[in-house]
């Protein structure tokens, strides 16, 4: 009966890394947004009629959109090359979208390793953003100033 009653949600792939992650809540947290691109990147506030700049406040070569802020944007390829190469990872950095399943399959696994790799990804893509939004805050666009 309860079956019957409960309407099971939709089925998400990447439902282990954000749901058993051992990272920091507040990174988990905006790794779930950014994953559902709902995270407030100026590419969404500029279509919320916000009167800002919608260049990447990280490298200025790119609109911030989240696939650009995670890992297309220059400064942001850099810090994640080096976070893979610390993990022992030797590959080129994946558009966001490989990224995202490149950590959901790691997710999934139980080595030590692959759980760093699950945070380490959770955690960049945290600092990431809040690197963004410190810079809006230190070039004066802050949203919430």
């Amino acid at each position: 009966m309860y079956k019957h009653l409960y309407n099971c949600g939709e089925q998400v792939e990447w439902k282990r890394l954000i749901f058993n992650s051992k990272a920091s809540p507040k990174s988990t947290f905006i790794g779930w947004l950014a994953i559902q691109n709902k995270l407030a990147t100026k590419d969404i506030l500029l279509k919320w009629n916000f009167s800002i700049d919608g260049k990447c406040g990280l490298c200025q070569l790119g609109d911030e959109t989240p696939s650009h802020l995670f890992f297309s944007c220059q400064f942001s390829q850099e810090v994640w090359s080096l976070i893979l190469q610390n993990l022992g990872v030797g590959r080129s950095i994946l558009p966001w979208n490989d990224e995202v399943q490149r950590a959901v399959k790691k997710s999934r696994r139980s080595k030590n390793a692959d759980c760093s790799y699950s945070i380490a990804f959770l955690e960049t893509v945290y600092s990431m953003y809040l690197a963004a939004e410190e810079l809006q805050v230190v070039q004066g666009s802050c949203l919430s100033c």
